[in-house]
């Protein structure tokens, strides 16, 4: 079962390198305030308002939703296929911005995260 992250969360993330993946956090995943809109044409459409997720180390966890809900939209973001347009995304300890290099996202894909269907 996932836990809801908080705001004041965010202080222990301030220090940690952006380029190197924290071996010791049990915070796997860490979603906060995600927010994700397409365009289609002139208009946004949202798919993510505002989610936060934790996911500790071990854990598993389960998306479920209805049809045009943002489950796949989210997965895309948790395994580093798509970026939000607002909010923070941290896998295994490292922020995952959209200056991270695809190299390294590949190698967290690889050895770190993997999903079910």
């Amino acid at each position: 079962m996932a836990n809801q992250a908080t705001a004041d969360d965010d202080d222990e993330y301030e220090e940690e390198s952006d380029n190197e993946i924290d071996e010791s956090s049990r915070e796997v995943i860490k979603i906060v305030n995600v927010h994700k809109t397409y365009l289609l044409g002139i208009e946004g459409v949202p798919a993510l308002r505002g989610v936060n997720l934790t996911v500790q180390d071990g854990e598993f966890i389960t998306i479920l939703g209805t049809s045009g809900g943002g489950k796949t939209t989210l997965l895309n973001i948790i395994g580093t296929i798509d970026k939000p347009s607002k909010g923070d995304v941290y896998i295994c300890g490292l922020r995952i911005k959209f200056s991270t290099a695809d190299t390294l996202l590949a190698s967290i894909r690889l050895n770190k995260l993997g999903f079910v269907f």
